[in-house]
């Protein structure tokens, strides 16, 4: 089997309703993303995705799609796709970084070799600890009042754990969210509070002690990424697990955050870490020193969120929580059929081989903004 071709569609399709984020971020309007179609002489065609969003990753869906041209190519075509693990440690001798682009990639060979093989992708994964995971669902910035409205509806559609999504507003305000989101739902929902970078260690510390008594189940990501020793402080200060997202995308980052006792939790998802394989690594990683992961996502299709699925019904070492496998319902539109996995609140495991889910070709082309052949 060879890789005899690689296609590019860089596409963009609007949030149902805009997003309101942290400072960092801002409100989003649009889901962008590269969607690559890894194809095989013998006619096999996997699927990967990589999903940019610059801050948070350095990558963005242009720089994507010139690496994979100029970079990842050159050392993927004409290779046998089956052999995962050898493309994996060449690529990380030939190019640094651009971990989304090396991520689509990962997803795609694992796609190819399940389909060559009838075997869906979690069986190349080490096999199931469970068939089906409870989800989460995020909210953006609001007031105690908005955040109230929509918590209910997430109730009623079947979910258990909210992420409250903060860091655009005073502290304050914060602290009120909170306070009231625990007294009203403490009883009926799981609550992650997410700062996305949004804080200092300063506004953290008295977030914090604004909420005491009104203890968040995971506090993820308030500080800058970069920030290993605020992170330490904040964790001797929490009164909750606290989980790193942006603070780790590569396995070495990973090894710092163990080795400085940094935080209790990793965030893994599946574009930002590197494709299947890598985020593996770091799960396993985790495990081996008593951390839990949560299964978290970009803004993904349906692509990466099959791929997140796989691996994480694949891992023993999750939080007890919901996990992010709802993208797709935000977004106004999706280029594949993964929502027929998730249904009151449970997202179900595809079986189907690879990846397990099925490429809509007109809505690709559709919301294709930039298209890329390389053979």
């Amino acid at each position: 089997m060879k890789i005899n071709k690689i296609e590019l569609f860089h596409i963009s399709i609007p949030f149902a309703e805009p997003y309101k984020l942290s400072k960092a971020y801002g409100t989003l309007y649009n889901a962008e993303a590269v969607i690559m179609k890894l194809h095989t002489v013998e006619g096999i065609v996997g699927l990967g995705e990589a999903d940019p969003l610059n801050p948070f990753s350095d990558d963005t869906p242009a720089t994507v799609m010139v690496v994979t041209r100029d970079q990842l190519a050159p050392h993927l075509l004409g290779q046998d796709p089956t052999h995962i693990s050898a493309i994996e440690t060449n690529l990380d001798m030939k190019v640094r970084g651009n971990l989304m682009a090396r991520g689509a990639i990962n997803m795609a060979l694992f796609d190819v070799v399940g389909k060559a093989n009838g075997i869906p992708a979690y069986m190349l994964l080490g096999g199931l600890h469970r068939l089906k995971l409870p989800l989460l669902a995020p909210i953006g910035s609001g007031t105690p009042g908005e955040d109230e409205a929509s918590i209910q509806q997430l109730i009623k559609d079947g979910y258990r754990t909210v992420m409250i999504k903060m860091g655009a507003l005073p502290i304050a305000d914060e602290i009120k969210r909170m306070t009231s989101a625990k007294a009203r739902f403490g009883d009926q929902m799981s609550i992650i509070i997410d700062a996305n970078q949004g804080w200092t260690v300063a506004e953290t510390l008295e977030f914090i002690d604004g909420i005491r008594g009104s203890r968040p189940d995971l506090l993820e990501q308030p500080i800058e990424h970069d920030d290993v020793d605020g992170l330490k402080r904040i964790r001797n200060r929490a009164p909750c697990p606290l989980s790193a997202d942006e603070s780790v995308a590569s396995i070495r980052e990973a090894t710092t955050l163990i080795r400085e006792q940094a935080v209790d939790a990793f965030s893994i998802k599946v574009s930002k870490n590197g494709g299947l394989s890598k985020a593996k690594k770091i799960a396993e990683l985790a495990h081996a020193f008593g951390l839990k992961v949560l299964m978290n996502s970009m803004f993904d299709f349906g692509i990466t969120q099959a791929a997140s699925l796989q691996l994480g019904c694949a891992l023993p070492n999750l939080l007890d929580i919901g996990h992010a496998y709802m993208s797709v319902l935000r977004m106004s539109d999706d280029i594949t059929d993964f929502d027929q996995n998730i249904s009151n609140g449970i997202a179900t495991i595809p079986t189907g081989p690879g990846l397990g889910i099925n490429l809509d070709e007109d809505k690709l082309q559709k919301y294709t903004k930039d298209y890329l052949k390389i053979a």
